[in-house]
């Protein structure tokens, strides 16, 4: 992996020299730009690893066409724009020609540290399949009905199956209209949705897909809801299948958060599926909701056998035992979540993974062995403690 950098001034020139140095990446060329050259031929050589380059506004529109033919054939070079243009327009042009992150100019240190990390770590993971491999499994996770915490274990097992049983995973907030998962892994800091992606669905390939997923760890990769509702209206249940099946060609593992309510996009995730979780809590509300929707399910001809039942906030004292749970709902119940709002809420409120926040509870422990059990591995929690206590040792 090697990185790159091209500049007009010799100011930022050494200012993004001295980063890539100072965060122990390799250098290969720093090439000092004069005005009103032109950037193909600086870019012979340049096949993969990372790009640093800002523009001016005179050449800005010629340097965007140049990289978008230059990067059409090299998925695995990726470039960070610098520009004093924050706007919109000129993101989602960038985008576009293939830049991978637009940075403000002069750039932050510690914004510049963060993104330089992101994406040498990027490079480092191998795709998951060719295309004649078999589709990565896809898990959704869908609530009986509102409140029921489906998106916080739907964001978590993702985090997990990542970080832990290190497989390359997306995670999908499908909850177009009043979607929030994305706060579960960041505090939202991502800048493109999939509504970006879905416009420019006829020149879907794995180069505008990567574009628009905000790498939250190396190995874990989210897709975004949109941030409004007329984008949100514009997406179809053949965008989301193309979607997917790209995310899926790409990645070990795709779980998606879905929607409480049935329509065209949430049942063709659910046909594409191979495992539904639908999330529920043990008390008299959910347990009437839980017997709708799966009685819907049913009448739809959604396969008995991808349907899992999961308890999350589970008291063992609550209104409703497991046994007449499991009776009225029609389905076995495959894994209970304990309640523990104290380290929940902190998770929630700080937008982090729970187990950033507190690694070692009931919860954290009920996560773990349901994603072992859908991997049909098992982390080893004790090894998993180890490993993070030698490496800051170290």
């Amino acid at each position: 992996m090697s990185t790159f950098v091209i500049a007009f001034h010799e100011s930022l020139l050494n200012t993004l020299r001295s980063s890539v140095l100072q965060n122990k990446l390799p250098l290969q060329s720093a090439a000092l730009r004069q005005p009103g050259q032109a950037l193909l031929p600086l870019l012979n050589g340049i096949d993969s690893g990372i790009l640093l380059m800002d523009s001016t506004p005179g050449q800005l529109s010629e340097d965007l066409t140049a990289l978008e033919t230059w990067l059409r054939s090299r998925p695995q070079l990726n470039v960070l724009l610098f520009s004093e243009d924050s706007s919109k327009s000129l993101l989602m042009r960038a985008m576009r020609a293939g830049v991978r992150e637009l940075l403000p100019l002069p750039p932050p240190p510690q914004d510049l540290a963060l993104s330089l990390g992101r994406w040498s770590d990027s490079l480092t993971v191998v795709p998951h399949s060719t295309a004649s491999s078999k589709p990565a499994p896809l898990i959704a996770f869908m609530g009986c009905k509102g409140g029921t915490g489906s998106s916080f274990v739907a964001a978590n097992m993702a985090y997990i199956m990542a970080n832990e049983h290190e497989r390359r995973c997306a995670f999908v907030d499908l909850d177009l209209q009043c979607g929030d998962a994305s706060f579960y892994l960041g505090s939202g800091a991502n800048k493109n949705t999939l509504s970006d992606l879905t416009r420019q669905i006829a020149r879907l390939d794995a180069q505008l897909l990567s574009s628009c997923l905000h790498p939250v760890t190396p190995r874990l990769n989210l897709l975004a809801a949109p941030q409004d509702l007329e984008s949100a209206m514009a997406i179809t249940a053949q965008d989301i299948e193309q979607v997917l099946s790209l995310l899926r060609s790409l990645h070990h593992q795709v779980v998606v958060d879905l929607p409480r309510n049935l329509n065209a996009l949430s049942l063709k995730v659910i046909d594409m599926a191979d495992v539904v979780h639908i999330v529920m809590q043990n008390n008299t509300p959910d347990v009437r909701d839980a017997q709708r929707l799966v009685g819907m399910l049913r009448a739809l001809g959604c396969e008995e056998g991808k349907l899992r039942l999961l308890v999350n906030r589970y008291a063992p004292d609550g209104w409703v035992s497991l046994g007449d749970l499991e009776k009225a709902v029609g389905l076995k119940v495959t894994q209970t979540i304990p309640n523990n709002p104290q380290w929940v809420n902190e998770a929630l409120h700080t937008g982090q993974p729970l187990s950033a926040v507190h690694d070692h509870n009931a919860v954290m422990h009920a996560l773990r062995e349901c994603t072992g059990a859908l991997l049909d591995t098992r982390a080893s929690p004790q090894r998993h403690w180890m490993r993070r206590w030698l490496s800051k040792a170290a």
